[in-house]
């Protein structure tokens, strides 16, 4: 008899701390559950803060001794089942999506991704680990804007 595989369980909670737009917390528990699919981690409790170009460099001065805004970070927590913060910043959000010719929304989408890539072992550190990285993200964000074009 085989056994029947248990759904996975992804307990995704998105928090704005800053304004953005028309934008829900249905748009990043989407787009981080595609992430989580994709790869392959079927337990997971993340918990997506939006926030401020101040707030996310107070967070990276703090943790990552990087004195400057940035666009995610990503704090792994436990590993099994995984449990991680993203932390979002709504202005950077913004502005990488004018200067990159999207939308916000894929802007949002594409962080998301990006933090849960990093959970799974993707590191951008080098050139090399930069376009094996991008690539992945450039898939997923693709396969998610189709299949939730007019949601997304």
């Amino acid at each position: 008899m085989t056994k029947k595989k248990r759904p996975p369980r992804h307990d995704i909670d998105v928090v704005f701390r800053a304004p953005l737009g028309s934008i829900g917390a249905q748009l990043f528990q989407k787009a981080i559950t595609h992430a989580l699919r994709s790869a392959d981690i079927s337990d997971a409790v993340i918990s997506c803060a939006i926030v401020s170009d101040a707030e996310i460099r107070t967070i990276n001065r703090q943790y990552l001794k990087h004195d400057f805004a940035t666009d995610i970070i990503t704090f792994p927590l436990e590993d099994d089942p995984l449990e991680a913060e993203l932390v979002i910043s709504a202005e950077t959000a913004r502005k990488q999506a004018r200067e990159y010719d999207v939308s916000v929304r894929e802007e949002c989408v594409r962080l998301a991704i990006h933090g849960i890539l990093h959970l799974s072992g993707y590191d951008d550190r080098t050139q090399k680990q930069r376009e094996r990285m991008k690539s992945r993200e450039d898939e997923l964000l693709q396969a998610f804007m189709k299949k939730h074009r007019k949601k997304a």
